[in-house]
């Protein structure tokens, strides 16, 4: 994903965030983290912004061997490593999903993985280092803490809102 696309969704983010018409929600269990963002008025369905972390470190899987029903030789299963990264999806609608996947406007997934971070079994250095790493969704976090605790003063975004969704759908077709 060019540089520009994900500056232009940490900026739609932020936009979602500091609008004082859009509704908030947050949610999680055991530090994993899910905030929405509803903004209604600018069509005729709502538009949400979600921002979702796991709060886990890497952990090491490994698939289960099988017998192949097919060729019928043992299989052995693999080692893997699970890691889990932070996502920001803009959707059209409140639905979970329509079934064809065509209410995303856009998602990103972190490069990095977020959960160390989050992860409060883990040392201080590994999650002050994990947020050094994804810095801008770490900051856009904490945005999204202090628009909860009522600790920034928000603003109507809604042109700005608007535009922006306009410019994606455009680059999109």
């Amino acid at each position: 994903m060019a540089n520009y696309e994900i500056n232009n969704i940490y900026d739609i983010a932020t936009a979602f965030i500091t609008d004082q018409n859009t509704t908030v929600t947050a949610t999680g269990r055991n530090g994993d983290i899910d905030y929405k963002f509803i903004k209604r008025g600018l069509a005729d369905y709502p538009y949400v912004l979600s921002i979702y972390a796991e709060a886990k470190a890497p952990q090491k899987r490994r698939e289960k061997s099988y017998i192949s029903p097919s060729v019928g030789d043992f299989v052995r299963g693999r080692t893997y490593i699970e890691k889990h990264y932070g996502e920001i999806n803009l959707k059209r609608g409140t639905a979970l999903s329509n079934g064809y996947g065509t209410r995303t406007l856009t998602e990103y997934t972190t490069k990095h993985e977020v959960g160390s971070a989050l992860d409060k079994r883990q040392s201080d250095m590994n999650r002050f280092l994990t947020r050094i790493k994804s810095r801008k969704f770490f900051n856009l976090l904490d945005l999204a803490e202090k628009r909860i605790s009522g600790q920034i003063k928000t603003t109507d975004n809604s042109k700005q809102i608007f535009d922006m969704i306009y410019r994606l759908k455009q680059n999109t077709k």
